[in-house]
């Protein structure tokens, strides 16, 4: 994709800022922009990112998202159509994803009981696994995407992911890190080692995906001043009622019916693994999707699998208390 063909395409056939024939609807604000609904000529439905601040940080991140999700084609990751530069203005033109996004789906008012049903749900967190993995190791430089969260992962009416939003996007090489003084992402998403010290690698977006899962699974907010102290921090709650054997009691009270023990100790351990507070302990993306299809985990000997990815299982107490109890024998119906 260039600033060419496809950008005097797009010219030709809308009209914001000298782009002919859109029909625009404001239907998102977000910390840098507004996203439109819009049809193009062909009667194409896009969504069009307007850039609102577009000096210094934030011009170089319209660049860094072009360069990076321009490349992009996964069927769990939103894809980049077009884009247009006029003058100060920056617009991004991006597939139009017609389900809303999640978090509307977990915390909007959905009734007693959600659609989400357990299969949608593992459904969604398998394909934004899929999506970052090959954000993570399909791509050279890797793109860390920085702002993985629930109002980024969009959904399609058969409730299919579509990771979206690489407007904080950063490109990394093989095996590096990067240092930033300006940590970007969202309150209760972003990964402690790079909110103490601005060291950025892929392990950031694992930590925000174990934060996206135990969201997907609880239905609640990752911090949410609302509730009693003791659960006001959904990971810190999380522990705490698994340690205290009662994982059932996490689930989202809207959900339809129970998934199998099996199921709900899988998917939690996975969590619990990727917000690991050693960030060289959290698994790969790739290796999280292998755990999430894996039906014998983690009733298994998996210490073995933990060698091989570097990743010695004597985590933090709670960690380890926690994932003693998921992975104790027991109901594995």
């Amino acid at each position: 994709m260039s600033d060419g063909k496809l950008t005097d395409e797009l010219s030709k056939r809308t009209s914001i800022f000298g782009l002919r024939l859109w029909v625009v609807i404001g239907i998102c604000v977000g910390g840098y922009g507004i996203v439109y609904y819009g049809v193009l000529g062909d009667n194409t439905k896009v969504a069009v990112k307007n850039l609102l601040n577009n000096r210094g940080q934030a011009e170089r991140e319209f660049k860094v998202e072009v360069e990076a999700i321009g490349r992009v084609r996964h069927k769990n990751l939103v894809r980049l159509l077009g884009y247009c530069v006029e003058g100060a203005h920056r617009m991004l033109v991006y597939e139009y994803v017609n389900n809303g996004n999640l978090e509307q789906w977990l915390h909007g008012d959905v009734g007693p009981c959600s659609p989400l049903t357990w299969d949608i749900r593992m459904n969604i967190i398998l394909g934004t696994a899929k999506g970052l993995t090959y954000l993570h190791e399909g791509l050279e430089p890797k793109v860390v995407h920085r702002d993985i969260k629930s109002s980024n992962i969009l959904l399609d009416r058969q409730w299919n992911a579509k990771v979206s939003d690489f407007g904080l996007a950063k490109l990394i090489g093989s095996e590096r890190s990067y240092i930033t003084t300006r940590v970007m992402g969202t309150f209760g998403y972003v990964a402690p080692e790079y909110a103490s010290t601005g060291m950025l690698n892929e392990r950031s977006d694992v930590y925000s995906f174990g934060i996206l899962i135990m969201e997907i699974i609880t239905g609640r907010n990752p911090v949410d001043y609302s509730r009693p102290p003791g659960e006001v921090n959904l990971v810190d709650w999380l522990k705490t009622m698994v340690s205290n054997r009662n994982a059932e009691g996490v689930l989202d009270p809207k959900l339809p019916e129970k998934p199998s023990s099996r199921a709900l100790k899988r998917t939690l351990l996975v969590a619990l693994r990727c917000v690991d507070p050693n960030a060289q302990k959290r698994p790969k993306m790739g290796h999280v999707v292998h755990m999430l299809e894996a039906d014998d985990f983690p009733f298994r000997d998996d210490r073995r699998s933990g060698r091989e990815h570097g990743r010695p299982h004597h985590d933090g107490m709670k960690e380890r208390v926690a994932q003693k109890h998921i992975t104790e024998p027991g109901d594995s119906s």
